[in-house]
């Protein structure tokens, strides 16, 4: 009887790990790219030590394995052995996440830029530690100090940088344990706003309106009526699933697509087109698609963010990270430093323009501060709003930001000349408590009741 209860037993333990693994093994190549991708850019890009990534940037991906060859700069990763991925480091891209063997070897040569190490920031790299009037420094220290941990590890708050712009002058920043002002640090969906921006240059350019439509030649349905507008606003009615915790849309995307905006493209209508908001990494990517088709050469399709944004704004540090065809990966992929990322949040306070030099037009400025309707208020041009207070009752209604995965921020508050980043791992912090005291610290006599 016992022999037969352990034979029964055995079984069921054998059943439940061919469950296990039929149920999750579709998953394991995804996290591997995952791990590969995360390991290879915080490495070659950031700076940061194998075991600094292991430990704190891939702890919800269990039983990842890395090998970093250093000379080929690539990084090879495996889950419990399994799944074996590797992306490969390339100046001026990032890195790169194969689709088995490396079939288009995507460059981007860009000339070399040499910083303005003594104009005061942002025209330069000097900060100067002003004292401003009307700031509360000790009120402010008290309000970011808030939200790192204790240790400045990455225990439960898990923060790695902050900093706060007031009136175009860097007045604060702090950085986590392993990081400072010249770690590049991952935007996640943050660069959707980029995407954004760049599409902002493109209608200041002539060359293309928020009103086109057929977008792309395969679509020959109902789909040719999808206007770019509806793909800014994330109302164009595409399926797509944004579920990250699963073997979904978005995750087969980022990790097992070798050319996002083709596979993307192939999406269906799921709802009528402008009329239910839903977020979509994959409508970003298209938008990142569209801007390629106005490029007849890929090299320049590759230099246009260096050289219309980046390098006019001195965001030097910021890297966009490409799929192996070559589309920038707009929706996820882009790295910068927090004081590059304040950078391009100022931009938008100064209305577009960078101390003379109008990057997108005031007009364009005005179409991403408006949420779309669809969206409840929260949404709008690749930007995230607060409008009627929905998503910071203590905060401005004019705020708008730049919202990214595991709680990245570049929130910007023009009542209140205020461009605040916050990179870290989690997005357990109260946002809207620290938002709150940055501007009462910066407000002088003023209190927050006098929030729009």
């Amino acid at each position: 009887m016992i022999k037969k209860g352990l034979i029964i037993f055995a079984i069921l333990i054998g059943l439940a790990t061919l469950y296990a693994y039929m149920t999750q093994y579709p998953m394991i190549p995804i996290g591997a790219g995952y791990a590969a991708k995360k390991m290879c850019t915080c490495h070659f890009v950031a700076g940061m030590s194998q075991e600094q990534i292991q430990e704190e940037d891939l702890t919800s991906i269990p039983g990842t394995t890395s090998v970093i060859d250093e000379e080929a700069k690539t990084v090879t990763s495996t889950v419990y052995g399994m799944g074996s991925r590797t992306a490969v480091y390339r100046k001026n891209i990032g890195c790169v996440l194969l689709q088995g063997e490396d079939d288009y070897q995507v460059h981007l040569d860009l000339p070399e830029v040499e910083k303005n190490m003594t104009a005061e920031w942002p025209l330069g790299e000097s900060v100067v530690n002003h004292s401003m009037e009307g700031v509360d420094y000790a009120a402010l220290d008290q309000a970011i100090d808030a939200i790192f941990d204790p240790s400045l590890d990455m225990d439960s708050m898990k923060t790695r940088a902050v900093v706060v712009v007031y009136k175009d002058t860097l007045i604060a920043e702090k950085y986590a344990n392993g990081v400072d002002e010249n770690t590049e640090l991952l935007g996640w969906s943050m660069n959707k706003s980029i995407v954004g921006t760049l599409v902002g240059i493109m209608v200041k350019d002539g060359k293309m309106s928020l009103e086109d439509d057929h977008l792309f030649e395969e679509w020959t349905d109902e789909r040719q009526n999808i206007r770019l507008v509806d793909l800014l606003h994330m109302h164009s009615g595409l399926a797509f699933n944004e579920d990250y915790g699963a073997l979904s849309d978005v995750n087969k995307m980022l990790f097992l697509s070798e050319d996002m905006v083709k596979d993307v493209i192939q999406y269906p209508l799921e709802t009528a087109i402008g009329t239910k908001w839903s977020y979509s990494s994959g409508t970003t990517n298209l938008i990142a698609g569209l801007i390629k088709k106005e490029f007849t050469t890929q090299k320049e399709y590759l230099a246009f963010p260096h050289e219309r944004l980046f390098r006019k704004i001195g965001m030097h540090s910021m890297v966009l990270e490409t799929d192996e065809s070559g589309n920038y990966i707009g929706s996820s992929y882009g790295y910068a430093t927090a004081r590059d990322w304040a950078k391009f949040g100022l931009l938008y306070l100064n209305v577009g323009n960078w101390f003379g030099d109008q990057i997108i037009d005031t007009s364009w400025v005005d179409f991403v501060r408006q949420a779309t309707k669809q969206s409840g208020g929260l949404y709008g041009g690749q930007f995230w709003h607060n409008q009627d207070h929905v998503a910071y009752e203590d905060v401005p209604s004019d705020l708008f930001s730049c919202n990214g995965f595991e709680g990245q921020y570049v929130f910007i508050i023009p009542s209140k000349d205020l461009v605040v980043v916050r990179l870290g791992l989690s997005k357990d912090i109260d946002r809207n408590a620290f938002l709150r005291d940055i501007i009462r610290a910066t407000s002088g006599n003023e209190t927050n009741q006098s929030a729009s």
